[in-house]
């Protein structure tokens, strides 16, 4: 099926929300690599989910606190500017 999984990457900022779609399942890891990805685009707490279309439930959830954000936002580094 496809998109059967949709993931939700959210914080309290609407703007800020991140959907992503997949045909195959999202297991915790890969969910965490999706979240740590998108880590800089939020600024308070970070809540992530799994949602199964054809089961209708959601299968792999996560939770970052607002600290926990600000730390990993404090350690990465800025790219390089290419010309």
């Amino acid at each position: 099926m496809r998109n059967r999984y949709r993931i939700e990457i959210y914080d309290d900022i609407k703007e800020n929300d991140v959907t992503l779609y997949s045909d195959q399942g999202v297991d915790k890891d890969l969910l965490n690599e999706y979240v740590f990805s998108n880590v800089t685009k939020f600024s308070s707490t970070v809540h992530a989910y799994v949602f199964d279309t054809q089961k209708k439930k959601k299968t792999t959830a996560m939770f970052l606190p607002m600290e926990t954000v600000q730390k990993i936002k404090l350690m990465v580094t800025p790219g390089a500017v290419l010309n």
